[in-house]
């Protein structure tokens, strides 16, 4: 029981590792936003990369680079290591 819910959550944070970076790829190639695929991706990750960006702005107002993937990678390796996946 308790293998297959790490089972579960390595594959989810996996999942979330693979969306934001495929985020980050797309948000540089402008030809693709409009594409289903990278809307489904933006949908996926704006509720785990928004927060993070909000904390960036009040932080850093003006920044012209986006921290937020970078913090939110950081966060999901983090909880793999205290939960040991």
């Amino acid at each position: 029981m308790i293998y297959s819910l790490a089972r579960v959550l390595n594959t989810l944070f996996g999942l979330l590792e693979l969306a934001i970076l495929l985020e980050c790829i797309a948000s540089w190639i402008p030809q693709i936003q409009g594409n289903k695929f990278i809307s489904l991706i933006h949908n996926f990750t704006y509720p785990l990369l928004d927060p993070f960006r909000r904390l960036q702005d009040k932080f850093s107002p003006g920044l012209p680079m986006d921290f937020s993937p970078i913090i939110a990678l950081l966060v999901i390796d983090v909880l793999k290591r205290l939960l040991k996946i």
